[in-house]
């Protein structure tokens, strides 16, 4: 399991990377864009469409790498401070129970309506360049689809948590991940009383 594990993280991992270099054409083309609009005065009929275009597959290629490192926001009172095997119980309830559930019909779902946009050649219609919109759909149908694999991970260790086993994963920097979905770098601060910081301080 731990080698099952760390293959679909590093899968998670290489696509996460490669998601953060999408600012940079993104970056470029509205710098292109602000100058050919006022420079130029010739604006580009390009500009608008690939920039929400990169900019939706840069928040959701992204979604699984952000669960691996635990860093999806999370506003609570009582989970941060349960011991990891009862965070680990919640979250094998929630992710067996509901999120894996959904992941796995809304990507057969997504899945669907790429692979439809394609056979018919839809296009976006939103400008004058109008691109296929298949591209863009089978994007979002992956990212689901990587963040229902991240989520069998996350399955796996709870369960080895909570079977005595924890899984001795090597991490990739600052933030390292907790039993439970806290990063290591987070856990301090929503788990100190913060009574007992005031009488210290």
């Amino acid at each position: 399991m731990r080698s099952l594990v760390k293959a679909i993280e590093r899968v998670t991992s290489g696509v996460g990377y490669v998601t953060a270099l999408i600012v940079l054409p993104l970056a470029l083309a509205t710098v292109y864009d602000v100058f050919a609009r006022y420079v130029l005065l010739e604006p580009t009929i390009w500009a608008f469409e690939l920039g929400y275009s990169l900019t939706g597959a840069h928040f959701l290629l992204g979604a699984a790498y952000t669960l691996k490192r635990g860093t999806h926001i999370r506003i609570d009172l009582i989970y941060a401070r349960l011991s990891p095997r009862r965070r680990a119980v919640i979250d094998l309830v929630l992710y067996v129970g509901f999120f894996l559930p959904f992941l796995v019909l809304l990507t057969d779902a997504l899945s669907d309506y790429a692979l439809r946009s394609l056979a018919s050649g839809e296009r976006t219609g939103q400008s004058a360049w109008n691109p296929p919109i298949w591209p863009l759909r089978a994007v979002i149908a992956c990212s689901f689809a990587l963040l229902a694999l991240q989520v069998v991970a996350e399955i796996i260790k709870s369960a080895a948590l909570l079977l005595g086993r924890p899984l001795d994963l090597d991490d990739d920097g600052p933030g390292q991940q907790l039993p439970g979905g806290l990063s290591e770098e987070l856990a301090p601060a929503v788990t100190v009383d913060p009574l007992r910081r005031r009488q210290e301080g």
